[in-house]
C-alpha cells in the first residue's frame, strides 16, 4: 500500500484478496437464488436478495475525523496520493464528502429530504463540489441543505473497495457537528487526526469520551500530524505525552502513528519514495490495510456466508420433503391439507401469545428504564454545584469596568460547557456501567419467559411436519441453529447477525442481537440529552442583580459559578420529564426489533408447511407427469445444492484461516 495510488501489482494485495471472496459469495447467492426459488421457500428469495445487496455493496469505510485545522484533507490527500480534495480544508465543510472508486473524475450531490433521507442525486464537476458542501463562515448553525457529497476518482485504494471519507471539523459548530456525530456508526474504523502541536484537547477527550465507544468504535487509528512541525530535540518528549494522554482510548498500542502527511502528498506526487517512506503514512496505511482485511473483512464475509450456510441447509431439507409428498396421491394430498389447518390454527394463536407476552415484557422494560434514567437525571442534577465549584475556568470578571459584560459572557459560556461536558461524560459512563447492564438483563429474562413457549411451537411444527411425510426427513447439519430461538430467528427476514457473533462463530440468540442492537441504543438514547443552552444560561445570569454592585472579585466570581450551576440544574430539570420518556421509547423502539424478528420467525414456520403441502397439492392435480418431473428437478437441484455446500465451504475456510 506504501507504493502510493500509482501502485504495483503487489499494492494491495490484502484488498484485492478480499475483493476475490467478496465476488465470490456474491456468485454463490447467485447460484442459490434460483433454487431457493423454484422451491418457493417463504421469503428465501426476498431474503437472498437482501443478502445479496448486502454483500456486492459492502465497501470499507475509513472515516477521517478530528477538529478543524488539524490536517483531515491532507491526510485524506496523502493516503489517495493526489489532491483530490483541493478546498474542503477550510472552515465550514458542512457535510460528508465520499470519495470512491470512479473511472473518470465526476462528482455527485445528495439534496437533503424533509425526511432527512437522500434524494436523487446532482452531477457536478468536482471543481464546483466546494459550492455545494461548504456554508458561510459566520452562519454557524444554518444546517446545509444538501445529504452528502461523493467524488468519483480512478484511484487504485479506491478501486480496492475502501471509501475514504471527510467530516466537518469537530468542535467547529453544532449542526456541523451533528453530521459527524450522525455517519460515524456507518464507518469500518475511524481516523482520528491531532496535531502534534497542540494534542488532546478537552472538546478532542470528550469526543472520545461520549461519542466514540458508544458507537461500538473499540478500533480506532490515532494520527499525529505535523510531526515535522514540532523541534527534532522535543518529538520524542512529544509523542510520548501523546501517547500517555491517548493510553485510555487505546485498544492497541500499536494504533498511534506520527505522520507527516503533507510530505506522504509531495512524496506521491512526485515519485519521490524517500519523501514518502519518511512520512510515516506507509505504516499507518499498512495497519489499516490489515484490519480491514482481516477483522472487518473476516465480518463481511462471515456474516452473510453463514446465513447462506442456513438458506442452504433449508433448501436441501425442503427438496426432501418436497420429494416425499410428491410421492402421496391427490385425494391423500387433500386430506392432508385439510387435516394440517386446525393445528396450524392453534400454532397462530400460539404466536400471538408470544407476542403479546414480548411486547408486556417490553412495556415494563420500558418502565425500569425510565426509572434509572430519572435517578441518573437526579444525581447529576445534584452533582452540579459541585463540579461548578471545583472548576477553574480561564475567564473570570476583572477589574476593567469596560470589559466586564465581555469578560463575564466568555466565563458564563466556559463554565457552562464545562458542566454540559461533565453531564455528556457522566451519561456515557451510566450508558455503559448500568443502562447497558439493565437492558441485557432485561433481554435475558424475555428469552427465558418465551423459551418454554417456543419451544412447544417448534416440537409441535416439526411434528406436523413429520406427519406429512410419514416420519422424519432431514439430517441434522452443521451451522443449522440449534435452538428453537435461534432457529426462528434465522428465519427473520429482518434478523442480520452481528459481525462479532460471526467472528467467533456465535449462534443466532437473542444475546447475539443485542449485541448488533447496542450501539443503535446507545446512540439513539444520546440524541435526547443535548446540550445545556449555554446562551439561554448565559440571558438568565447577566439578569441577575448580584454583580451590580462593588463585591469583591473572588466573591463575585465565585457567586458567577453558583449562579451558572443554578442554572444549569433549572435547565436540566425543565427538560427532565421529556428527557426520560423519550429516552425509555428509543429503548423499547430498538428492542422491538427482537419481537418482531421473534414474530416473522413463527410466522415462516406456519406458512412453509402451507405453502409446501399447497405447491405438492397443485402439482399432482395437474397430472402425474407434472409430479415426475418435479420430482427431477428436485434431484437437480440437490446436486446443485451439494456444489454450492463444497465451495462455501471453502470460502468459509478461506476466510476463517
Amino acid at each position: 500500500m506504501d507504493t502510493g495510488h500509482g501502485a504495483a501489482d503487489g499494492a494491495y494485495a490484502g484488498y484485492g484478496a478480499w475483493r476475490a471472496r467478496q465476488e465470490t459469495l456474491v456468485g454463490l447467492i447467485d447460484r442459490l437464488t434460483p433454487i431457493v426459488a423454484g422451491l418457493r421457500i417463504g421469503a428465501g428469495v426476498k431474503k437472498l436478495d437482501s443478502l445479496k445487496q448486502r454483500a456486492a455493496s459492502e465497501a470499507f469505510k475509513v472515516m477521517i475525523v478530528g477538529e478543524f485545522k488539524r490536517g483531515k484533507s491532507t491526510v485524506i490527500n496523502s493516503m489517495l496520493g493526489e489532491k483530490v480534495l483541493p478546498s474542503f480544508a477550510r472552515p465550514c465543510t458542512a457535510i460528508i464528502n465520499e470519495v470512491t472508486w470512479g473511472d473518470t473524475r465526476s462528482a455527485l450531490i445528495y439534496p437533503l429530504e424533509a425526511d432527512g433521507s437522500a434524494g436523487e442525486p446532482l452531477t457536478v464537476g468536482v471543481d464546483e463540489i466546494a459550492d455545494y458542501v461548504t456554508i458561510g463562515a459566520d452562519d454557524d448553525n444554518t444546517p446545509n441543505p444538501y445529504e452528502r457529497a461523493v467524488v468519483r476518482w480512478p484511484l487504485e485504494l479506491c478501486r480496492n473497495g475502501v471509501v475514504v471519507v471527510d467530516s466537518p471539523g469537530l468542535n467547529e459548530a453544532p449542526e456541523r457537528e451533528k453530521v459527524t456525530l450522525n455517519y460515524l456508526e456507518q464507518a469500518d474504523v475511524l481516523v482520528f487526526v491531532v496535531d502534534c502541536q497542540a494534542a488532546m484537547s478537552r472538546s478532542e477527550q470528550l469526543f472520545l469520551d461520549v461519542h466514540v465507544k458508544a458507537r461500538g468504535h473499540e478500533d480506532v487509528f490515532y494520527v499525529g500530524n505535523k510531526i515535522n512541525l514540532v523541534e527534532e530535540e522535543e518529538r520524542e518528549d512529544v509523542q510520548r505525552e501523546i501517547r500517555k494522554r491517548l493510553s485510555p482510548y487505546l485498544s492497541r498500542p500499536d494504533r498511534v502513528f506520527f505522520v507527516n502527511a503533507r510530505a506522504a502528498l509531495t512524496g506521491r506526487q512526485k515519485g519521490d519514495p524517500d519523501l514518502l517512506a519518511g512520512s510515516g503514512m506507509p505504516e499507518l496505511e499498512r495497519g489499516l490495510e490489515e484490519f480491514l482485511t482481516r477483522e472487518r473483512g473476516r465480518a463481511k464475509i462471515l456474516s452473510p456466508a453463514r446465513e447462506l450456510k442456513y438458506l442452504l441447509i433449508e433448501a436441501r431439507e425442503q427438496i426432501d420433503r418436497k420429494e416425499a409428498l410428491l410421492t402421496q396421491d391427490v385425494e391423500e394430498l387433500r386430506a392432508t391439507y385439510e387435516r394440517v389447518q386446525g393445528p396450524l390454527t392453534r400454532l397462530e394463536q400460539n404466536r400471538r401469545v408470544i407476542v403479546a407476552q414480548m411486547e408486556e415484557h417490553l412495556r415494563e422494560t420500558r418502565g425500569e428504564v425510565e426509572g434509572a434514567t430519572r435517578r441518573f437525571m437526579d444525581r447529576v442534577a445534584a452533582n452540579i454545584p459541585t463540579w461548578a465549584q471545583e472548576y477553574d475556568p480561564s475567564n473570570t470578571i476583572g477589574a476593567n469596568p469596560f470589559n466586564a459584560r465581555e469578560k463575564m459572557e466568555a466565563a458564563v459560556k466556559e463554565i457552562t460547557d464545562h458542566l454540559s461536558g461533565r453531564v455528556q461524560v457522566e451519561f456515557a459512563q451510566w450508558q455503559e456501567n448500568e443502562l447497558k447492564p439493565l437492558v441485557a438483563r432485561r433481554v435475558e429474562d424475555m428469552e427465558r419467559m418465551i423459551d418454554d413457549d417456543v419451544k412447544q411451537f417448534v416440537t409441535r411444527i416439526d411434528e406436523i411436519r413429520a406427519s406429512l411425510t410419514a416420519g422424519p426427513v432431514g439430517t441434522e447439519e452443521d451451522g443449522k441453529p440449534s435452538t428453537p430461538i435461534e432457529r426462528l430467528l434465522a428465519d427473520a427476514v429482518s434478523f442480520v447477525l452481528d459481525p462479532a457473533t460471526a467472528i467467533s462463530g456465535g449462534k443466532f440468540n437473542l444475546r447475539s442481537m443485542l449485541t448488533a442492537l447496542l450501539p443503535q441504543i446507545a446512540v439513539g438514547t444520546a440524541a435526547f440529552l443535548v446540550g445545556l443552552g449555554p446562551f439561554v444560561i448565559l440571558g438568565a445570569v447577566l439578569g441577575s442583580t448580584v454583580f451590580k454592585g462593588a463585591l469583591q472579585l473572588n466573591k463575585a466570581n465565585r457567586r458567577l459559578k453558583e449562579q451558572v450551576a443554578e442554572q444549569v440544574q433549572l435547565e436540566l430539570r425543565k427538560q427532565a420529564d421529556t428527557d426520560v420518556t423519550n429516552l425509555g421509547e428509543e429503548v423499547v423502539k430498538q428492542l422491538r426489533k427482537m419481537r418482531d424478528a421473534i414474530a416473522q420467525g413463527l410466522d415462516a414456520e406456519i406458512k412453509s408447511i402451507r405453502d409446501e403441502v399447497g405447491a405438492a397439492l397443485r402439482t399432482k392435480e395437474q397430472g402425474e407427469s407434472d409430479a415426475k418431473r418435479e420430482s427431477t428437478e428436485m434431484r437437480r437441484y440437490a446436486q446443485e445444492l451439494n456444489r454450492v455446500d463444497e465451495s462455501l465451504a471453502d470460502l468459509i475456510m478461506d476466510v476463517a484461516m
